[in-house]
């Protein structure tokens, strides 16, 4: 009975969730005129984590989900947030070009947390090999 209680008590304390009224990624997209494949890919793969637009699964209401997904999300959004890069200067979004690629190249994003439940994310190589030469030519244009 205890842990029940306590298991509805946590039920309770709701974290603020990661929404905005901008469609995920809107500004990255319309800035560096992003093509649907990519944007595809990213949406699939990149937005809910590394926006300001988080797309909630239900499972996202039960505790202590909620809890660990908010703190992927911040986690998420403190490397890499695609709705803040038109606002970066030239050397940050360069280094941020870099670092996407780096990621992507090497199979560290998405991360295997994300897609044990999202296995829709999963690049292909295809995916990855298009993602990567496209924020090598907005790094090489810039």
């Amino acid at each position: 009975m205890v842990l029940l209680t306590v298991f509805l008590l946590m039920q309770l304390a709701r974290p603020q969730k990661n929404t905005s009224s901008a469609p995920a990624g809107k500004a990255f997209v319309d800035t560096f005129k992003v093509g649907k494949r990519v944007n595809a890919i990213l949406a699939a793969s990149c937005y809910d984590c590394h926006s300001n637009s988080t797309n909630y699964p239900w499972y996202s209401e039960i505790q202590p989900m909620a809890w660990l997904m908010e703190k992927h999300v911040k986690d998420g959004k403190e490397k890499l947030n695609f709705d803040e890069l038109p606002s970066y200067g030239r050397r940050k979004l360069n280094s941020k070009f870099t670092q996407i690629t780096n990621q992507v190249e090497q199979g560290k994003m998405p991360l295997n947390s994300y897609l044990w439940m999202h296995a829709g994310s999963r690049l292909s190589m295809e995916d990855k090999e298009l993602l990567v030469n496209y924020f090598n030519s907005l790094a090489d244009n810039e």
